[in-house]
């Protein structure tokens, strides 16, 4: 591994490391679905990263300077889709339980997977705010060849972090037997993405 390769596989680790809304939303599909569901909504996530890292390697400044001045739609944008997805988890995890319910929901198969998260991540604005940050120190040479093997090695990075958080909701699965604390879980996790969308609203009418 190259000395561009380590620091493009740092890069995606700390792109991805921070708990924000797309690693609560993983952990989420994690604690309620297949853990094969949440590895492929990881996926989305890992692949939402490779295509700005090949946008940032690509394009340099000019997107920085498209980002900076597109700032506050996207902020405002993102930030509605974040509070609309955080309330509405909170609330069907509020939901009166039914009679019959004595364990754990079993997976669905209908559950956000990688196109969903994949376009979430896009729109996430701490995404974007991370790549404004990070992509001037992300140094690779011209040409085709160096930005894809860059972009690969933040891939990677990305890929084994968001796969972590999906791999800690599914283990959460095994420990949370009680559906009520699984309902609390999902209710707070909700909670806590709509807090996101709320504060992105916040900073975005404040600048």
């Amino acid at each position: 591994m190259t000395l561009e390769a380590l620091g493009a596989l740092l890069f995606g680790v700390a792109i991805a490391a921070p708990v924000g809304p797309i690693a609560l939303l993983l952990i989420h599909i994690g604690l309620n679905h297949r853990l094969s569901a949440a590895l492929s909504a990881a996926l989305g996530v890992a692949l939402a990263d490779l295509t700005y890292a090949v946008l940032a390697l690509t394009a340099g400044s000019g997107l920085l300077t498209l980002l900076h001045a597109h700032d506050r739609a996207i902020r405002l944008a993102s930030s509605a889709l974040l509070l609309l997805v955080g309330v509405w988890l909170a609330m069907r995890a509020l939901r009166s339980p039914s009679a019959s319910t004595d364990a754990l929901p079993k997976p669905r198969t209908r559950v956000p997977g990688l196109i969903q998260l994949y376009l979430l991540t896009l729109a996430n604005p701490l995404t974007i705010l991370l790549f404004v940050a990070f992509s001037g120190q992300m140094a690779v040479g011209a040409g085709v060849g160096p930005v894809l093997y860059g972009s690969f090695w933040l891939f990677l990075g990305s890929l084994t972090v968001q796969t972590s958080y999906a791999s800690f909701g599914a283990a959460l699965r095994r420990w949370v037997t009680n559906p009520a604390a699984a309902r609390r879980i999902n209710a707070i996790s909700g909670v806590a993405i709509a807090a996101f969308g709320v504060w992105g609203f916040a900073s975005a009418i404040s600048r």
